[in-house]
């Protein structure tokens, strides 16, 4: 598979490597909020490079599932969305995240926080995002739902 320009490829396994080096010089809760705080701001950066490819709030989680399929990140379908209240849930089939770790908690903590980057930006609130299941530890797939940060 040849790369696009401006980007580089990164094999699952060598991502996973990654994660647990970072559990291993921190803890795995401390490595879990690095790698969820990182992909805020990626997921934040993404939206911010990308918005003026939608008009409408659909157009842009479409845009976003199809650019993760075509990056290989996994095939994701938003449902349950209601834009109003900024909820509704995630589903991830293939997640690269969950490809190589085999975990009894759910660990697609990067994933995780760049979808919560992404809808914040597009939802113009603070969105939490929580992963309810996991491909990793042994789920069908990842599934995470997401709604605004309560004050």
């Amino acid at each position: 598979m040849k790369a696009r320009e401006g980007s580089f490829t990164f094999q699952f396994e060598t991502f996973g490597q990654m994660e647990n080096a970072l559990e291993l010089i921190f803890s795995p809760s401390a490595a879990s909020v690095i790698l969820y705080t990182t992909a805020i701001k990626c997921g934040v950066h993404l939206y911010q490079k990308t918005k003026k490819k939608f008009n409408k709030k659909e157009e842009a989680l479409n845009y976003l599932s199809s650019l993760k399929k075509e990056e290989n990140w996994g095939k994701m379908s938003f449902q349950e969305v209601n834009f109003k209240n900024g909820s509704g849930r995630v589903i991830i089939d293939d997640s690269f995240e969950a490809m190589t770790r085999k975990t009894s908690q759910p660990s697609c903590h990067f994933f995780r926080g760049f979808i919560a980057g992404f809808l914040s930006e597009l939802l113009k609130k603070t969105i939490i995002v929580t992963e309810e299941k996991c491909a990793g530890k042994g789920d069908e797939h990842c599934e995470f739902v997401f709604g605004e940060q309560q004050a």
